[in-house]
């Protein structure tokens, strides 16, 4: 796997780029659920009972990658949760889900 260059000339190899983003996906969700109590969709805030809920990037991975931003990856303010129908349409994603997905 390679590495990925950061704006300030650093870089980051996969492996502890995958840490970051796991990391900023959980304060992400300790965010909302301390600021709100629950968590739910931030673009059609559906609360997500019976739907499940996922993060989505802002600028996408491939993105910051690409232009050497990479730790817009792992940047919490890039980050937003999103039901599955908001995704698919935020992202164009085109997937089919399971049900117990």
């Amino acid at each position: 796997m390679g590495s990925y260059k950061c704006s300030d000339g650093t870089r980051v190899s996969q492996s502890i780029l995958d840490g970051k983003i796991r990391r900023a996906k959980a304060k992400k969700l300790k965010l909302l659920l301390e600021e709100n109590n629950y968590l739910f969709c931030e673009e059609c805030k559906h609360n997500g009972s019976g739907t499940r809920l996922d993060m989505s990037h802002n600028i996408s991975l491939k993105k910051a990658k690409d232009e050497s931003k990479t730790e817009e990856c792992w940047n919490v303010n890039n980050l937003t949760m999103l039901c599955r129908s908001c995704h698919q349409k935020k992202d164009k994603l085109g997937l089919k889900f399971k049900e117990n997905e």
